[in-house]
């Protein structure tokens, strides 16, 4: 399977509330962790296991939100530990950074040229395919997509 038209905005989506993702991972861990309803309101012996290491586990293994954020987060996190310094630096401009002076496609472009010690030019193209393999990679990681449907495209 290949990433659609669709695709690509949803997972810069991502990456722009990339903070507020983690953010939301540690409050619904919390909610789940330490946040107890009484699940034992008809009487009788409860079948949950007693042991607390036991019953985090299983909430955290078992809660969909928090698994999606987690692979959402972690995945966004591997992918830009791999990235070469220009892809990090198109990932700064374009989605972390506040500064509207750098947004647009071929302003990264520009920076990225005059970053660039040899007098070669890098065109809005090269920076739209270096986002394309970076949303790529990372619907690769959080499990969108196959390596291998992702070779054979």
């Amino acid at each position: 399977m290949k990433l659609g038209r669709n695709d690509i905005p949803k997972l810069e989506e991502y990456w722009i509330n990339h903070s507020e993702l983690k953010k939301q991972l540690q409050f619904r861990r919390f909610e789940l962790l330490y946040y107890q309803p009484d699940t034992n309101v008809g009487g009788g012996k409860s079948n949950i296991p007693t042991a607390p290491t036991e019953q985090e586990a299983i909430k955290l293994t078992q809660d969909e939100l928090y698994n999606n954020l987690k692979r959402i987060t972690e995945s966004i996190d591997k992918v830009y530990h791999n990235l070469d310094d220009d892809s990090k630096f198109i990932i700064h401009a374009r989605y972390f950074d506040t500064n509207v002076d750098c947004y647009e496609w071929e302003d990264i472009a520009h920076e990225l040229t005059k970053m660039r010690q040899d007098d070669r030019v890098v065109s809005r193209n090269a920076v739209l395919r270096k986002r394309n393999k970076i949303m790529e990679d990372t619907a690769v990681r959080i499990g969108w997509v196959s390596v291998q449907a992702m070779l054979t495209s």
